[in-house]
């Protein structure tokens, strides 16, 4: 299946690839890393076993362990990491992509532009394909060759799709003035009033001029715990959880702690966070079995305040009171 470009993408290098290895390239706002090995596993989908999903792999390195999304996330914000996870729904046009690099807030998560597929080959445990996706319009483009023996069994973990972007400016400058006209200035406690005032298009534009998920002025409040502990102070808590969400995808620490050793999970759970925000922090990496220093866990206030869909997902996750 031969899907037509928009748009040619020069080739990322002409050396043929061998078996088992990815030929490719990975721009992250200008940075090009270099994808040379890939793993294949051909998955069921979780809400339709009859379904297929081909998960396909394209890193720098070789990667130890398990494919996980919670696993990728922790090795790309550890700086370990940079990688393209492709998702093919076998015998469809449905073709995802999701990145894996600190330097992205989307990391980790799915992308809304579909990337385009040249499957030469699938079958007898093989791929050979190609994967190529915009190269403009976006802080990140891939174009990846895979040769590779697909393993199968499990199914497949899906990744969140990406939140709606702020429309980028050109320049560093410009971003400065936008985010001055929504009353912020470009310091450590600025990002934290815009936290607290739940101002989603000001987050981003903090996290796209650089500013670290993780940044606070000293004696403050942790990011993640201050936005999570933010969710019960509004009747609709989806703002206060969009800019959890965004942290989360910048790379925060979801295992921050503070005087009471309590996590951005235990908060999410306790102050009302949505069901969406609890996944991207379980998916990040958060311990659903943390404690405070009084005992208490995410699954003992997801009990209590009666969060009958966040308490399962925290089961299935091996949380327990």
């Amino acid at each position: 299946m031969k899907r037509a470009l928009c748009l040619l993408l020069p080739a990322a290098l002409s050396v043929p690839a061998s078996a088992d290895d990815a030929l490719g390239t990975l721009t992250v706002k200008g940075k090009t890393t270099i994808l040379r090995s890939v793993s294949a596993r051909e998955q069921s989908d979780p809400d339709s076993p009859s379904t297929s999903w081909l998960v396909i792999v394209a890193s720098d390195r070789k990667i130890e362990g398990d494919l996980a999304p919670a696993h990728l996330m922790q090795l790309a914000r550890d700086g370990k990491l940079h990688a393209v996870r492709i998702l093919w729904r076998v015998g469809t046009d449905t073709v995802r992509a999701v990145p894996y690099d600190a330097a992205l807030p989307e990391s980790g998560r799915m992308a809304r532009e579909r990337p385009t597929i040249d499957l030469r080959r699938y079958g007898s445990g093989r791929v050979d394909a190609e994967f190529r996706s915009k190269m403009v319009g976006q802080d990140w483009h891939f174009h990846a060759n895979v040769k590779a023996t697909v393993a199968s069994g499990g199914v497949v973990d899906l990744e969140p799709e990406a939140e709606e972007a702020v429309a980028h400016t050109e320049t560093s400058g410009d971003r400065k003035v936008a985010l001055g006209r929504l009353g912020y200035e470009y310091t450590e406690g600025s990002f934290g009033h815009a936290i607290a005032d739940g101002n989603l298009d000001a987050v981003r534009l903090f996290l796209e001029l650089g500013m670290s998920p993780n940044a606070h002025e000293t004696g403050g409040q942790h990011p993640l715990i201050f936005a999570a502990s933010l969710c019960g102070h509004q009747p609709d808590s989806k703002p206060r959880s969009d800019v959890l969400m965004a942290l989360v995808a910048a790379g925060g620490d979801v295992k921050a702690k503070d005087d009471n050793s309590s996590t951005p999970l235990i908060w999410a759970v306790q102050t009302g966070c949505s069901p969406s925000a609890v996944r991207a922090l379980l998916e990040a990496g958060a311990d659903p079995n943390a404690k405070a220093k009084g005992g208490a866990t995410p699954m003992m206030f997801a009990e209590i305040f009666q969060r009958t869909e966040i308490a399962e997902m925290l089961r299935n996750a091996g949380g327990k009171k």
